[in-house]
């Protein structure tokens, strides 16, 4: 049986969604809902539950409201739509005693999507392509074919793995970064943490998929950008602080390495000033390569699932117990 003091707060956008989902499981709950604009349909103090969804990503006004919410009174479980929870809302609710949950591997295979997308982009020459193209120049390219190139992966979880899957597809090398041995059909070589040169050394393309923690803050600095290969390419789609971002300019600026993608930043969005806009050889996406709309409702069921859980009395799933490094930047929730 539901509990009828139950409060559960959900953005206006989740509650159009999946309201009708939100009454079947918790029928005699309280909704309180927070809209695009910052402002609550009730008082939010005291929430059993909340979920911050994905469109809260983008909603400054909705974000300040809810770490206003966090600093007074913080709901007693919030879950999260992403994976990576180092941001330091999270370990300041950790701390408060709330419970957090995560939403492990929900984003894989866009995110994997998306890593394909530029090293594609990349080595069939699609911007040059496009400016020939404006140009109105007949030039053919030369280009590289994926078959037999060599894919490293640092950080081996459900994105790592959605990788090593797309990268078999093309008949690649898969090498991996990961503590313990995988047992991963599309995985051709798993290295230990302490063996990443090795693996930079051994790759045609790097992609960046490990959590943000005291062991990966900086972690692809100045002797790791020297290792790789001078054509490589640097994908990161874990977390800003992972790469050293002065190393990796002066890396692409004096053509150490081939080159750079970023989805993520050191502190988000990324300053205009920064010099990494302007050099050629780096493409920077605002941190949404896992955004697309069907990922909305895939996050929102383990929000949903964890809700009946609460609603029945019955422990939730995927809490996270500790985190490691707290990570200033609203982008890297």
């Amino acid at each position: 049986m539901a509990n009828p003091t139950l409060r559960v707060g959900v953005t206006t956008e989740l509650n159009q969604r999946a309201g009708a989902r939100l009454l079947e499981i918790a029928p005699d709950a309280d909704i309180v809902l927070l809209d695009t604009d910052g402002s609550w349909s009730s008082d939010p103090a005291g929430l059993d539950a909340f979920f911050f969804s994905e469109d809260l990503y983008y909603l400054a006004n909705s974000v300040g409201a809810i770490v206003e919410l966090l600093e007074h009174s913080p709901p007693a479980w919030l879950q999260t739509a992403s994976t990576g929870v180092d941001h330091t809302v999270y370990a300041t609710l950790l701390e408060s005693g709330s419970i957090v949950t995560n939403a492990p591997g929900v984003h894989a295979g866009p995110i994997a999507e998306y890593v394909f997308a530029y090293i594609l982009s990349h080595i069939k020459r699609l911007p040059k392509h496009a400016s020939n193209q404006a140009e109105r120049a007949w030039t053919p390219l030369e280009s590289v074919e994926l078959a037999g190139q060599t894919l490293g992966i640092v950080g081996y979880g459900g994105i790592g793995e959605a990788c090593a899957k797309l990268a078999k597809a093309f008949g690649m090398r898969t090498l991996a970064t990961k503590r313990r041995q995988p047992n991963d059909a599309n995985l051709d070589q798993h290295f230990p943490p302490d063996r990443l040169h090795d693996l930079l050394a051994a790759s045609d393309y790097v992609v960046l998929c490990c959590p943000l923690t005291d062991e990966t803050l900086n972690l692809i600095d100045a002797d790791a950008l020297t290792a790789m290969r001078p054509h490589a390419l640097l994908i990161n789609v874990a977390r800003g602080r992972v790469v050293d971002v002065d190393a990796l300019g002066s890396a692409l600026k004096s053509g150490r390495i081939g080159g750079a993608v970023l989805d993520v930043a050191p502190l988000e969005p990324l300053t205009p000033d920064s010099p990494l806009w302007d050099l050629p050889n780096c493409r920077i996406t605002p941190h949404d390569s896992c955004h697309v709309d069907s990922s909305y409702m895939r996050t929102a069921e383990f929000f949903l699932t964890n809700l009946a859980h609460l609603a029945a009395g019955e422990p939730l799933e995927w809490v996270v117990a500790d985190i490691e490094l707290s990570d200033p930047s609203i982008g890297d929730v």
